[in-house]
């Protein structure tokens, strides 16, 4: 009986760019430049910062780190660009793998391409576009119940994507990308305990899932094994990772280069966790109701499906008062309540002196969770949001489907606005533009490392 693993190397060894629409392509080009725009958003920032200091004592290299002067070896940009791209929780997910594909795709083809003149940017966008088809597939697999277990499929998925992008880069045949994806199995991680403590390891899931991925495809190129039924074996990773689930069978994996999954990847329209964003779209058109009134706000009521809610509504005190920008980004009561105070959630709603506003964090305290029935969780990230007033008046709304879903994307335009008001503060207009027409323009033969060194700040 062929593996999982199997069905996925075999399709995969077959695939060449001919084979992938004009449209895939287009769009993928366009969640490589969401994801290098949102990359460049955080290079400056503060967490940047210490990550890049502490990988630079492992190991120098020449491989660009996005929106950096900085330079690391393959290893350690893998990590930094991974880190870069999912830094602010603005960058792309698959809604029904619940897995954000494009972050350790697009750092992991990066490390592998660097450097090598005789890889192509069209082999580049190969490599990606398959690294996010593998990704997407391996959660759609399991509805999303990666959370409710704790881990993080960002980081636990985006090992075997990304071997199998690095993969296809290199030329693996279909035996070694068996192997790749046996040995990234071990090295496969990603732990929701950040959750609960409000520290910022969730940023570095991506990357460090990138790093695998490069690793795994290395030791398989150079004749080093891995266990064939790493996805349905009595210890693989579905048995392991949910306990209770049946492992599936193939037939997921059998529309590999006919169905293009890249095509249902949700762009973000706010820098905060994706289960929150009906609540913020939801608050943002209540709030331009004639009766609303902020400050007679009496009760509000938000419904949610329980496995999202566990991660934007718990532990409830740090999501009433975000001790920090990562507590904010996950905090459905905050974020709610600052997109009804402010009318927007960007950057600057995150900031410290925005989570300390009083009268926020009064409107927070005054919302009531509750588990919605009604929700399309995992196929999308639905909310329902009623606010009643001091004198009796209900403002109520429920948004089936998130905008930016598969169903509501964010256009190729909007993608490139996104792009620049990430990538213009930081590089200027001229740059930044520089940038886009490169990765939305650029020819197929250039090579890929013209194209990689075009991402460095």
């Amino acid at each position: 009986m062929t593996s999982i693993s199997e069905t996925i190397a075999a399709a995969i060894s077959s695939i060449s760019l001919d084979d992938v629409p004009e449209t895939v392509q287009l769009r993928a080009r366009h969640l490589m430049l969401d994801s290098v725009g949102v990359g460049i958003a955080a290079s400056t920032s503060a967490f940047a910062e210490v990550a890049l200091e502490g990988l630079s004592t492992l190991g120098s290299g020449d491989v660009p780190v996005i929106g950096s002067a900085s330079t690391l070896s393959k290893s350690g940009a893998a990590i930094a660009n991974g880190l870069m791209i999912h830094g602010h929780d603005f960058d792309d997910t698959h809604i029904a793998a619940v897995s954000h594909v494009s972050a350790s795709s697009l750092a992991a083809v990066i490390s592998a391409g660097a450097g090598n003149e005789s890889i192509s940017f069209g082999d580049l966008l190969l490599g990606y576009i398959l690294a996010i088809e593998v990704n997407a597939r391996l959660g759609m697999a399991v509805d999303g119940r990666f959370h409710d277990k704790g881990f993080h499929p960002t980081g636990v998925l985006g090992a075997f994507g990304s071997a199998i992008g690095v993969g296809k880069l290199h030329d693996l045949n279909a035996r070694q990308l068996v192997a790749a994806q046996g040995i990234a199995g071990s090295f496969s991680s990603g732990v929701l305990q950040f959750l609960d403590e409000g520290t910022p390891t969730k940023r570095l899931h991506p990357g460090w899932a990138a790093n695998s991925g490069l690793h795994a495809a290395a030791l398989a190129a150079s004749g080093f094994d891995g266990p064939t039924e790493i996805y349905e074996g009595r210890f693989g990773l579905y048995r392991t990772h949910i306990q209770d689930a049946e492992a599936p069978d193939t037939e997921l994996f059998d529309n590999l280069g006919e169905v293009w999954e890249v095509d249902n990847v949700a762009v973000k329209p706010f820098p905060t966790c994706h289960f929150t964003h009906s609540f913020i779209d939801i608050a943002l058109r209540l709030r331009e109701d004639p009766s609303f009134d902020y400050d007679k706000i009496e009760t509000i009521t938000a419904k949610i499906h329980e496995v999202p809610g566990k991660v934007v509504c718990e532990p409830v005190e740090d999501k009433l008062r975000p001790r920090g920008e990562y507590d904010a980004k996950f905090s459905l009561p905050y974020l709610t309540t600052a997109a009804l105070k402010h009318g927007k959630i960007t950057f600057s709603e995150l900031e410290e002196s925005a989570r300390s506003d009083d009268q926020v964090l009064a409107a927070a305290a005054l919302v009531t969770v509750e588990h919605d029935p009604a929700s399309l969780y995992p196929k999308a990230f639905s909310g329902d949001l009623a606010i009643t007033l001091k004198d009796g008046t209900v403002l109520h709304e429920s948004e089936q489907i998130n905008r930016g879903h598969e169903s509501r994307p964010l256009t190729n335009s909007e993608v490139v606005a996104k792009f620049s008001d990430c990538a213009d503060p930081i590089l200027g207009a001229q740059r930044a533009e520089s940038i886009r027409s490169t990765i939305t323009d650029a020819p197929l033969e250039r090579t890929a490392s013209e194209i990689i060194g075009e991402f460095s700040g």
